[in-house]
């Protein structure tokens, strides 16, 4: 089944993750020129591995390595010196972000549990999202593609762990690729050559929150058969169940606003955020994902927000649960965790 699928395909990433700089050693060797032929591609692949390198200096697995790994990381320092002079200082935040915006990419990096992460990211769309209720907030946003530099605990952690929702300096970052790979796995495991009856989405509790949400356009693609072509299909249906889904990032993206400079830990943060997204603009598939390790792995007060669900709603018939009921508890629980993490 497509759990099934997830959990395997973040067994082979992760393991990417955790020899990923053993590679980038051995690419050192290989002049970047040769592969990368823009001074932006050689600045991104130089960035990269500057990046990935001063995260495995954090890794206790590759401590017997550190010299070596420092090593490289001054080298990839004074490459990125070469390659950025004349262009910006890309040891100051301000000059790397305008290079980097104006070439369709947000560059961040912050400090975070004293670790220094990194993002790097293609530019998907901007806009201005406000809100009136239950507070009026006003916040520019990116909707972010793949991440060519994760952040720490995404690297850390692998693939599954991202956050659907950040907060930057100057705008609420979403992040398209946190749900884009379950809107593929999902689409290639019903995607079969006859068609679909409506009870082949109860397959697992993740299928059938995915097909409440997308009834719609799983019925027009798997059922109907409207699109007959696959790619056509795929992208499809991904890029309508991102724009479903886009409601409830975006006032997961005010909370995250709002609560931007407060004291609040990040993982509290979080979970406000979360539960104010299911509470403005409640969805089936982003319920069940706060239950699941994914959201347990990045925010740990996850578990409480969850545990406060299981002692309202009867969590084992997820069929019975109505949108209703997830933006009342949602509500409900919030209110009853505000200011206090």
């Amino acid at each position: 089944m497509i759990w099934k699928a997830i959990l395997q395909y973040k067994q082979i990433i992760f393991s990417r993750y955790t020899h990923l700089f053993l590679g980038l050693l051995a690419l050192y060797g290989i002049s970047s020129i040769i592969t990368y032929t823009t001074p932006l591609d050689k600045i991104t692949e130089n960035l990269k591995r500057y990046c990935y390198t001063g995260y495995g200096m954090k890794m206790p697995l590759f401590s017997q390595n550190i010299r070596e790994i420092e090593y490289y990381r001054e080298k990839y320092k004074e490459q990125l010196g070469v390659l950025t002079k004349g262009l910006f200082n890309y040891d100051k935040k301000d000059e790397a972000q305008a290079y980097f915006v104006a070439n369709g990419f947000l560059y961040d990096s912050w400090q975070e549990n004293e670790n220094h992460s990194y993002l790097l990211a293609k530019i998907i769309e901007k806009g201005v999202h406000k809100r009136e209720s239950p507070e009026e907030v006003r916040f520019d946003y990116l909707i972010l593609g793949e991440k060519k530099i994760v952040p720490f605990s995404e690297y850390v952690k692998g693939p599954g762990t991202g956050a659907f929702v950040s907060a930057g300096e100057k705008a609420i970052y979403l992040y398209k690729d946190s749900l884009e790979p379950l809107l593929r796995w999902y689409f290639e495991s019903l995607w079969v050559t006859e068609s679909k009856a409506s009870y082949h989405f109860y397959g697992d509790p993740l299928s059938y929150s995915l097909y409440r949400d997308l009834r719609e356009i799983c019925e027009d693609i798997f059922i109907k058969r409207h699109y007959m072509n696959k790619q056509s299909a795929q992208q499809t249906f991904i890029e309508e169940g991102f724009r479903v889904f886009l409601p409830t990032l975006l006032s997961m993206g005010a909370r995250m606003a709002v609560d931007r400079n407060s004291n609040f830990p990040s993982d509290y943060q979080y979970l406000r955020a979360c539960l104010t997204g299911l509470s403005l603009n409640p969805n089936h598939t982003m319920f069940y994902l706060l239950k699941t390790e994914r959201l347990y792995t990045f925010s740990p007060m996850a578990r409480k927000g969850w545990k406060a669900f299981s002692q309202r709603l009867d969590l084992t018939s997820l069929d019975k649960i109505t949108l209703e009921q997830i933006s009342e508890m949602s509500q409900s629980i919030f209110n009853s965790l505000e200011d206090s993490p």
